[in-house]
């Protein structure tokens, strides 16, 4: 285990090196520090649209509106946003050469000319990503409880606090499970370029292109109630966009981070461990992004060919 954190180090340390990957770090962190300025923003201007509505009234006579429902947690809700989008490409970014630049630059055959695994080569490269990504996630987590408190004026309570951990368990393995495929794609690319293009190209999908199809189909089965006359106010899930949303990650990360940051009122109302237990499949979807590449790499890696 002391030559994996060997790697985690120098793995570690090679991102305050790489300019274009320390811009992304600083560009993460001031995004999530936007978000809670965003959210804070949106809900102030809700409530002064309500206190407008409310003094309309009172001059006509007329009956007050009930209050909007108002969740401290929804004004961090963007950040489920600039993980899905920067976070998942700040993953790429420290994977998509992990294993082939060494091979390019002649480092990874002097690597394995010392007494090292390559199971403790791949442990630690993912340790020195883990221990990156736990950083920036832990830094952005420690600006949200302070902005928190900054913009609502209250400091989150162990419910809340609660929900924030579970949300930022769940974006580190979004994160690293976007690491294990670029590395994944790494191992089995020659070119660092060609493996950064392959996850690249699969991000936009998984992020973009899934969720609008997923989206299409809920607006054409949404056309088609309207012609029949069996009209719904909105756009509904279907069993079939349920299942083109099952296809991309990002969707299904979305889906626990609206319940854990209040997104949804009659999730907001739970306990923080129920809100997590709703959302357990999803989230050991998540989880199996990094498993299952994981064991593939170390599988590969084996093949005396792939050096």
């Amino acid at each position: 285990m002391s030559k994996a954190l060997i790697i985690a180090k120098k793995e570690f340390t090679a991102v305050f090196k790489d300019r274009v990957l320390l811009l992304m770090v600083i560009l993460f962190l001031a995004m999530s520090i936007v978000s809670a300025y965003v959210g804070s923003t949106t809900k102030n201007a809700e409530l002064r649209a309500y206190g407008d509505i409310v003094a309309a009234a009172h001059a006509q006579g007329t009956e007050v509106p009930e209050a909007p429902l108002i969740f401290p947690l929804e004004i961090l809700h963007n950040m489920t946003e600039y993980i899905v989008m920067i976070g998942a490409v700040l993953a790429i970014f420290l994977g998509f050469d992990s294993f082939s630049g060494e091979r390019e630059g002649g480092t990874l055959h002097v690597i394995f000319t010392r007494p090292i695994s390559r199971f403790e080569f791949i442990a630690g490269k993912l340790i020195g990503a883990g221990f990156m990504i736990g950083a920036l996630l832990l830094a952005a987590f420690i600006f949200n409880l302070l902005l928190f408190a900054v913009c609502t004026g209250l400091f989150p309570n162990t419910n809340e606090i609660l929900r924030l951990v579970l949300f930022m368990i769940t974006a580190f393995l979004y994160m690293i499970g976007f690491y294990m495929f670029s590395f994944l794609a790494s191992i089995n690319s020659r070119s660092r370029t060609f493996s950064f293009l392959v996850m690249m190209v699969a991000w936009i999908c998984i992020s973009f292109v899934i969720p609008q199809l997923a989206e299409t189909q809920r607006n054409y089965e949404f056309a088609v109630n309207n012609i029949a006359g069996t009209i719904k106010q909105i756009p509904s899930d279907t069993a079939i966009s349920k299942l083109i949303d099952w296809f991309s990650p990002a969707v299904e990360f979305k889906y626990i981070g609206d319940d854990l940051l209040q997104v949804h009122s009659e999730s907001a109302l739970m306990s923080a461990g129920t809100a997590f237990a709703k959302q357990i499949g999803r989230f050991l979807y998540i989880l199996n992004m990094g498993v299952i590449p994981f064991c593939l790499s170390a599988l590969t890696v084996k093949k005396e060919g792939v050096l």
